[in-house]
């Protein structure tokens, strides 16, 4: 063992202040100092049976879930029956038996009654303040229920008829490729129900948007406006703008957003309701995948209030800096631990590369075969992304870009290769968020350079119906959401939703990722099936996955003794019902740092 991992484990044992009783395997049953037989030795299956003394502990634990069955997501995936948490730590995993002794009077236990208890589910990409907001506030206008184009006008004229000349409708949800058609919006029709008020709303994934003509006009954006680097204006024949703007085109228009100042408690409110909202579908963690430093700061007040149930892993946003100002921004803004009990930490930078393959802005190296005079964009130049893969090397930053197309990855891998070799360090965990779209030849490069590939399988199964418009099938055999491909060359993945573009349950990503189905079943064997990962990668990649690319591996993604108490309780076996049961599944407690936070 490691002389770093050992200390850890014994600092860890000194704090939960265990006897040495040793009833099992050589090690002492529920002790901080683990053993050092292989993976899963310490851990009574329920078949096994305890012939040793019952241990006496030095106090009991404050909760105990027996009765279960206990998917330890250990390195050898082993089955127990009981976990045992003193405080906010795992100090027992093992058989009934073996956990009365842990039972004393202030013992709060859960007999679960044979139902799947899990490490808890991390979110390995979201939008955390975007759950918060929710459908209850009036400054966001969500439109995702409009089934057509037409649905959507009259949704916008109904709402400019409740409003004062010159207020804002922003808001988002659509995406054309649910409507009849899929024609992309053209804003005459609703710039006419619309007249007095400027529109702008969000295309489903936030990379492009969908603006009325008073918007338009705002911005100063007509048929004579370039288009920006890294972003596009689409027009009608004659050069006027359509109103959908992708990328960095969005840019032109939310400058001239008004100004939102709201007292800090608005945005905590916010926060917390997406943390409740999070732990009722089984979530204990998330990624924060891109936000300023007030947003940051509101973080801290909740972890500073004790009001924070959600462990949060917060990407910076990328600040566009030249290089030494983004090596002082960074410098300034990394957190580790913030508060203790690893609630909180800043040591990630978000950035924008590419677009959506929606909205056909993903980085392809061939154009789209439904618009053959174009390949995607780039938000910022490859030399960027290199310059900050440099800065986040030099002070410690996790380098986090989206790249969803395959022109996109390579030249992130290059740009991480160029930085590696300058300034050489051994554990970066870079990571690609969405990777959807990647090239055969550069998925043995990511296991190379030790980029991991934060994915998220319900976007395939959500993207699967105009993947072959966009890519053909034959782009989309080699390339399209190669799960099976990164595993087998020994790529790191995270799982994850990007919520609230997709729902926010990570068991509908479970599902997608073991069946590359939606709801409807609509593909049999999945789409492109082979790509499909087995239930316990898809359960390690909300589990140990998020641990790894969040450098807590050490603390969270297992039920081990030792490690920090995230735990799910479920109603259904996820390694044998049958998947469409999966998603009818229902999540019965929630534990969040030893404390019971969600209860059906």
């Amino acid at each position: 063992m490691p002389s770093k991992r050992r200390d850890f484990l014994i600092r860890v044992c000194s704090r939960l202040a265990l006897v040495a009783t040793v009833p099992w395997g050589g090690c002492q049953r529920g002790a901080a100092e683990r053993p050092t037989t292989p993976p899963g030795a310490g851990i009574s299956t329920p078949s096994a049976t305890t012939t040793a003394a019952t241990p006496v502990v030095a106090s009991p634990a404050t909760l105990v879930l027996r009765g279960a069955k206990v998917a330890t997501v250990d390195d050898a995936f082993s089955i127990a029956e009981s976990v045992a948490i003193r405080g906010n730590r795992i100090v027992y995993v093992g058989d009934d038996r073996g956990v009365e002794p842990w039972v004393g009077e202030g013992t709060q236990v859960l007999a679960v009654d044979g139902k799947f208890v899990l490490p808890g589910l991390v979110d390995a990409h979201c939008h955390p303040y975007a759950l918060g907001r929710g459908d209850e506030n009036n400054d966001f206008f969500d439109v995702g229920a409009a089934k057509t184009f037409d649905e959507m006008v009259t949704m916008l004229g109904d709402k400019a008829k409740t409003l004062a000349p010159g207020e804002w409708i922003i808001g988002g949800g659509w995406d054309q490729n649910r409507w009849p058609g899929k024609a992309l919006p053209v804003h005459d029709r609703v710039s006419a129900v619309t007249p007095n008020n400027p529109v702008f709303l969000y295309r489903d994934g936030g990379n492009s948007a969908f603006a009325n003509k008073k918007a338009l006009d705002i911005a100063g954006i007509t048929k004579d406006t370039p288009d920006p680097y890294g972003g596009q204006i689409h027009r009608k024949p004659d050069g006027e703008p359509t109103g959908f703007v992708v990328n960095m085109g969005n840019n032109l228009i939310k400058k001239h957003f008004p100004a939102e100042n709201r007292p800090d408690d608005y945005y905590r409110e916010r926060y917390k309701l997406a943390a409740r909202r999070a732990n009722e579908v089984g979530l204990t963690g998330w990624h924060d995948a891109g936000t300023d430093p007030k947003h940051i700061g509101i973080y801290k007040q909740l972890v500073d209030r004790g009001e924070l149930t959600m462990r949060s892993n917060v990407m910076l946003q990328n600040p566009r800096l030249e290089y030494d100002a983004t090596v002082a921004y960074f410098k300034s803004h990394r957190v580790l631990n913030y508060g203790g009990e690893q609630m909180l930490q800043v040591r990630s930078v978000k950035m924008f590369f590419d677009g959506a393959l929606g909205s056909r802005g993903a980085r392809l190296f061939e154009p789209y075969d439904d618009d053959p005079h174009n390949t995607g964009v780039f938000e910022v130049p490859p030399e960027h992304v290199y310059e900050v893969s440099k800065a986040g090397l030099e002070t410690g930053m996790q380098v986090c870009p989206h790249s969803i197309g395959p022109k996109a990855n390579f030249e992130f891998l290059n740009a991480v290769e160029r930085a590696l070799a300058e300034r050489p360090v051994a554990d970066h965990r870079f990571r690609s968020e969405h990777a959807e779209v990647v090239r055969p030849t550069d998925i043995p490069r990511f296991a190379k350079l030790g980029v991991i590939a934060s994915i998220q399988p319900i976007h395939c199964t959500s993207d699967m119906g105009f993947m072959h418009d966009r890519l053909g099938p034959q782009r989309c055999h080699r390339s399209a959401s190669p799960w099976r491909s990164f595993l087998d060359a020994g790529v790191h993945i995270a799982s994850g939703s990007d919520f609230t573009v997709e729902s926010h349950r990570p068991l509908y990503g479970i599902y997608a990722a073991i069946t590359r189905q939606d709801h409807q079943v609509q593909s049999a064997g999945g789409w492109y099936g082979d790509q499909r990962m087995t239930r316990e990668e898809a359960i390690r990649s909300y589990t140990n996955g998020p641990a790894y690319a969040a450098f807590l591996e050490h603390e969270l993604g297992s039920l081990e003794v030792g490690k920090l108490a995230d735990i799910v309780v479920l109603d259904q076996d996820l390694l044998t019902v049958e998947p469409h049961v999966i998603l009818e599944t229902q999540v019965l407690f929630t534990i969040v740092n030893g404390k019971v936070v969600y209860q059906k």
